[in-house]
């Protein structure tokens, strides 16, 4: 009976049958890329995170901070994202990209993360990153743990930070406009 009131509506909405029987995938081509098709289960993110935090274990990561990160899915010409699982803690920079939106998905530990707002504090004296130390005003401050996910448009400030001793790990999606 709710479907004759739905054709009922649409018809007197003027639309043509013909149109509501259009397949909606009529036309997309069909080019598989079997190598891609991937599936990490959660033993996977665990071998992630343990070779990251042994790499960690033997030197500090980026700009002499505790951020270290794998390529899961490596950037390709072919599409408009790739995938990074990043571990981290302490301090780390913000930061802000001109065409990369960013989708954070919690896999473990917890953290703060401020998105938005202005960078402030750096000092433009030709002094390195790693000695810098700004952090972000004006942000939106989200409290984050194992199984959030987190939205970050492109041209925006944002950075993930972690208590004393604690340490966050994620899987990064990088999205390229």
């Amino acid at each position: 009976m709710r479907f004759l009131s739905y054709l009922t509506v649409l018809a007197c909405l003027g639309i043509p049958a013909e149109v509501l029987a259009q397949d909606a995938f009529e036309g997309v081509p069909n080019e598989p890329r079997p190598s891609e098709y991937l599936h990490w289960d959660a033993a996977a993110f665990a071998e992630f995170q343990s070779e990251l935090e042994d790499e960690l274990g033997d030197g500090p990561g980026i700009f002499g901070t505790q951020f270290i990160y794998t390529a899961a899915l490596p950037r390709a010409d072919h599409r408009h994202h790739d995938v990074q699982i990043i571990h981290r803690s302490g301090y780390t920079q913000p930061e802000i990209h001109a065409t990369k939106w960013d989708i954070y998905v919690i896999l473990d530990g917890s953290g703060t993360a401020y998105i938005g707002g202005e960078r402030v504090n750096w000092i433009d004296d030709g002094r390195p990153q790693e000695e810098q130390r700004p952090r972000l005003s004006g942000a939106q401050v989200f409290q984050v743990t194992k199984g959030d996910m987190l939205h970050v448009p492109a041209r925006s400030w944002h950075q993930v930070l972690t208590e004393e001793g604690e340490s966050i790990t994620y899987a990064l999606i990088n999205v390229i406009e």
